[in-house]
Protein backbone atom coordinates (compact mmCIF):
# COMPACT_ATOMS: atom_id res chain seq x y z
CA UNK A 1 0.00 0.00 0.00
CA UNK A 2 1.16 3.11 -1.15
CA UNK A 3 1.20 5.59 2.03
CA UNK A 4 1.93 9.20 2.88
CA UNK A 5 2.47 7.63 6.72
CA UNK A 6 5.72 6.55 7.51
CA UNK A 7 4.46 4.38 10.55
CA UNK A 8 1.27 3.51 12.09
CA UNK A 9 1.01 3.19 15.94
CA UNK A 10 -2.18 1.25 17.91
CA UNK A 11 -2.92 2.31 20.91
CA UNK A 12 -5.95 1.34 23.46
CA UNK A 13 -7.10 0.45 26.83
CA UNK A 14 -6.13 -3.53 27.48
CA UNK A 15 -7.82 -6.05 25.89
CA UNK A 16 -8.97 -3.85 22.97
CA UNK A 17 -6.77 -5.64 20.69
CA UNK A 18 -3.79 -3.59 20.13
CA UNK A 19 -1.46 -6.58 19.48
CA UNK A 20 -3.40 -8.14 17.44
CA UNK A 21 -4.34 -5.47 15.24
CA UNK A 22 -0.52 -4.24 15.27
CA UNK A 23 0.67 -7.12 14.12
CA UNK A 24 -2.26 -7.49 11.72
CA UNK A 25 -1.40 -4.70 9.90
CA UNK A 26 2.21 -5.18 10.14
CA UNK A 27 2.12 -8.66 8.09
CA UNK A 28 -0.68 -6.91 5.59
CA UNK A 29 1.63 -4.21 4.98
CA UNK A 30 5.56 -6.02 5.47
CA UNK A 31 6.20 -3.50 7.51
CA UNK A 32 8.25 -3.91 11.29
CA UNK A 33 6.06 -4.62 14.48
CA UNK A 34 6.99 -2.94 17.59
CA UNK A 35 5.60 -3.74 20.79
CA UNK A 36 5.99 -1.86 24.52
CA UNK A 37 3.81 -4.59 25.97
CA UNK A 38 5.94 -7.14 25.14
CA UNK A 39 8.97 -5.26 26.51
CA UNK A 40 6.90 -4.71 29.75
CA UNK A 41 5.54 -8.26 30.11
CA UNK A 42 8.96 -9.52 29.90
CA UNK A 43 10.16 -6.54 32.35
CA UNK A 44 7.66 -8.03 34.81
CA UNK A 45 8.45 -11.68 34.29
CA UNK A 46 12.29 -11.17 34.66
CA UNK A 47 11.45 -8.59 37.68
CA UNK A 48 8.75 -11.28 39.31
CA UNK A 49 6.56 -8.05 39.10
CA UNK A 50 2.57 -8.64 39.10
CA UNK A 51 1.93 -7.43 35.36
CA UNK A 52 -0.51 -5.72 37.12
CA UNK A 53 1.82 -3.68 39.03
CA UNK A 54 2.47 -1.23 36.66
CA UNK A 55 4.13 1.31 39.90
CA UNK A 56 6.96 -0.99 40.39
CA UNK A 57 8.50 -0.46 37.66
CA UNK A 58 11.34 2.13 37.71
CA UNK A 59 10.26 5.53 36.37
CA UNK A 60 13.40 5.59 34.38
CA UNK A 61 12.54 2.27 32.54
CA UNK A 62 9.03 3.75 30.95
CA UNK A 63 10.99 6.90 30.00
CA UNK A 64 13.70 4.83 28.26
CA UNK A 65 11.43 2.90 26.63
CA UNK A 66 8.65 5.66 25.88
CA UNK A 67 11.90 7.73 24.25
CA UNK A 68 12.75 4.81 22.24
CA UNK A 69 9.88 4.67 20.43
CA UNK A 70 9.32 8.29 19.94
CA UNK A 71 12.29 8.09 18.62
CA UNK A 72 11.96 5.21 16.32
CA UNK A 73 8.69 7.01 15.14
CA UNK A 74 10.57 10.05 14.27
CA UNK A 75 13.67 8.21 12.72
CA UNK A 76 12.35 4.71 11.34
CA UNK A 77 10.02 4.31 8.53
CA UNK A 78 7.26 1.51 7.93
CA UNK A 79 6.97 0.18 11.39
CA UNK A 80 4.14 -0.88 13.06
CA UNK A 81 3.83 0.29 16.97
CA UNK A 82 1.86 -1.12 19.49
CA UNK A 83 2.17 1.08 22.82
CA UNK A 84 -0.47 2.63 25.30
CA UNK A 85 1.09 6.30 25.64
CA UNK A 86 2.91 6.73 21.82
CA UNK A 87 0.14 8.50 20.09
CA UNK A 88 0.02 11.12 22.63
CA UNK A 89 3.83 11.41 22.07
CA UNK A 90 3.40 11.34 18.53
CA UNK A 91 -0.05 13.59 18.13
CA UNK A 92 2.25 16.20 16.39
CA UNK A 93 3.90 13.91 13.71
CA UNK A 94 1.94 13.90 11.02
CA UNK A 95 3.87 11.34 9.22
CA UNK A 96 2.65 8.66 11.64
CA UNK A 97 -0.99 7.07 11.34
CA UNK A 98 -2.30 6.67 15.04
CA UNK A 99 -5.32 4.51 15.72
CA UNK A 100 -7.40 4.09 18.74
CA UNK A 101 -8.93 0.85 19.86
CA UNK A 102 -11.99 0.77 21.53
CA UNK A 103 -14.14 -1.94 23.66
CA UNK A 104 -16.26 -2.60 25.84
CA UNK A 105 -14.63 -3.16 29.24
CA UNK A 106 -16.31 -6.41 30.07
CA UNK A 107 -15.30 -8.01 26.62
CA UNK A 108 -11.96 -7.02 27.04
CA UNK A 109 -11.80 -8.42 30.48
CA UNK A 110 -13.12 -11.84 29.22
CA UNK A 111 -10.18 -11.46 26.42
CA UNK A 112 -7.46 -10.96 28.99
CA UNK A 113 -9.15 -13.66 30.93
CA UNK A 114 -9.01 -15.96 28.16
CA UNK A 115 -5.08 -15.74 27.29
CA UNK A 116 -3.31 -18.60 27.12
CA UNK A 117 -0.14 -16.92 25.76
CA UNK A 118 0.78 -14.70 28.80
CA UNK A 119 0.27 -13.74 32.48
CA UNK A 120 -2.92 -14.98 34.11
CA UNK A 121 -4.70 -12.62 35.88
CA UNK A 122 -7.85 -11.97 37.82
CA UNK A 123 -10.75 -9.20 36.64
CA UNK A 124 -9.61 -7.34 39.91
CA UNK A 125 -5.77 -7.23 39.05
CA UNK A 126 -7.07 -6.29 35.69
CA UNK A 127 -8.86 -3.43 36.18
CA UNK A 128 -5.71 -2.70 38.42
CA UNK A 129 -3.36 -2.34 35.57
CA UNK A 130 -5.37 -0.37 33.95
CA UNK A 131 -5.84 2.39 36.85
CA UNK A 132 -1.87 1.85 37.29
CA UNK A 133 -1.18 2.39 33.27
CA UNK A 134 -3.25 6.17 33.75
CA UNK A 135 -1.49 7.01 36.87
CA UNK A 136 1.83 6.28 35.83
CA UNK A 137 1.61 8.43 32.77
CA UNK A 138 -0.30 11.13 34.33
CA UNK A 139 2.63 10.98 37.07
CA UNK A 140 5.55 11.03 34.33
CA UNK A 141 3.89 13.09 31.45
CA UNK A 142 0.80 14.65 31.41
CA UNK A 143 -2.76 15.08 32.97
CA UNK A 144 -4.15 14.58 29.48
CA UNK A 145 -5.81 10.98 28.71
CA UNK A 146 -3.72 9.69 26.27
CA UNK A 147 -6.54 8.29 24.33
CA UNK A 148 -8.83 10.92 24.09
CA UNK A 149 -9.79 10.54 20.11
CA UNK A 150 -8.47 14.04 19.13
CA UNK A 151 -5.22 12.69 19.37
CA UNK A 152 -5.96 9.85 16.58
CA UNK A 153 -6.53 9.63 12.99
CA UNK A 154 -8.85 6.67 13.54
CA UNK A 155 -11.00 4.89 16.29
CA UNK A 156 -12.46 1.53 15.89
CA UNK A 157 -14.50 -0.54 18.56
CA UNK A 158 -12.92 -3.86 18.37
CA UNK A 159 -16.02 -5.12 20.40
CA UNK A 160 -18.01 -4.80 17.28
CA UNK A 161 -16.10 -6.27 14.66
CA UNK A 162 -13.93 -9.45 14.39
CA UNK A 163 -9.90 -10.00 13.67
CA UNK A 164 -10.02 -9.82 9.63
CA UNK A 165 -12.66 -7.09 9.68
CA UNK A 166 -10.37 -4.69 11.88
CA UNK A 167 -7.56 -5.13 9.46
CA UNK A 168 -9.70 -4.17 6.95
CA UNK A 169 -11.02 -1.24 8.70
CA UNK A 170 -8.03 0.04 9.83
CA UNK A 171 -6.48 -0.50 6.05
CA UNK A 172 -9.80 0.96 4.86
CA UNK A 173 -9.29 4.08 7.33
CA UNK A 174 -5.55 4.75 6.40
CA UNK A 175 -6.12 4.79 2.63
CA UNK A 176 -9.00 6.66 3.28
CA UNK A 177 -6.99 9.49 5.23
CA UNK A 178 -4.15 9.39 2.34
CA UNK A 179 -6.65 9.64 -0.49
CA UNK A 180 -8.38 12.64 1.51
CA UNK A 181 -5.44 14.62 2.34
CA UNK A 182 -3.42 14.66 -1.00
Amino acid sequence: MNTKYQNIIVSGDVGTGTSTLAKGLAEKLGWQFFSAGDFFRAYHKNHNIPLWDKSSIPDEVDKKIDQEIFEKLQTKKEIVVDSHYSAWFARNLPSNFRILLVCDKEVATKRILARQHTHKETPREIEERRHQLRAKFKKLYSNDNYENPKFFNLVLDTGKNNIPQTIELALEGLNKNRASTE
